[in-house]
């Protein structure tokens, strides 16, 4: 069966998810340019319903560096655990910035942003010792644009995890992977390294930014093998 033919039916076996996926990452080590990778999911013919929404998740152009956090602390905006400190609210004036302090409120995502700091601070140490957040600890070391440090979640991951999968068993585990804990760490590190590895071409290595395109397309493709029950069994 073509990749086009699996990925079109309603449900995959695990051999199907295996084929595709295999697929998936066959053409990113054959990429060479950020055009390359964009151009797979058409060409591998990944459903529009499950690749990123640009509009919801536009591309971070932003950096942020460890010393810009300090100089939060320095200023009494972060506590010595990196939480915001009580009487924040009061030393806010950018009305951008107290848009988004109320939206993280209202969400009741403050105490989120303590793991988003510390992926941070930590961008320049490879001995990962969070046990918990990982996917915000390591959207800290993304957002310090650091080549080689990528977003991840579940479909990454899932991806990434079938790609290097030899036991059947442990495909139908990824295939149904909802969240990420510390069971995943090793898992997560692998993909870190294989990232910066020889796997990928040279030439993809020195595009700005390339590990985005690839954890988008990943993404798509962590969500297309995700385990569904048939109809059959609803």
């Amino acid at each position: 069966m073509v990749v086009s033919q699996i990925v079109s039916t309603n449900t995959m076996t695990d051999q199907q998810a295996i084929t595709f996926t295999t697929s998936i990452f066959d053409s990113i080590k054959k990429s060479k340019t950020i055009s390359d990778l964009e151009n797979i999911p058409d060409k591998l013919d990944i459903p529009k319903k499950n690749r990123m929404n640009i509009d919801g998740y536009p591309k971070i152009e932003f950096d942020i560096k460890p010393i810009e956090i300090e100089t939060l602390i320095n200023n009494g905006i972060l506590d010595s655990e990196l939480k915001f400190t009580t009487d924040i609210t009061s030393k806010l004036s950018d009305p951008l910035a107290k848009i988004l302090y109320a939206t993280a409120w209202k969400n009741g995502d403050l105490k989120k942003v303590k793991h988003i700091i510390k992926g941070i601070l930590d961008s320049e140490n490879n001995d990962n010792d969070q046990d918990d957040a990982l996917v915000f600890y390591q959207f800290g070391k993304y957002l310090t644009k650091k080549s080689g440090q990528p977003i991840i979640d579940q479909h990454v991951i899932r991806a990434y995890a079938i790609y290097c999968s030899t036991d059947n068993e442990n495909v139908e585990k990824f295939r149904k992977l909802e969240t990420l804990d510390k069971t995943h760490k090793t898992i997560i590190n692998k993909y870190i390294q294989w990232l910066t590895s020889d796997n990928l071409t040279k030439e993809l290595r020195s595009e700005k930014d390339y590990s985005y395109y690839i954890d988008k397309l990943l993404f798509a493709t962590g969500k297309t093998i995700k385990f569904r029950k048939s109809r059959k069994e609803l």
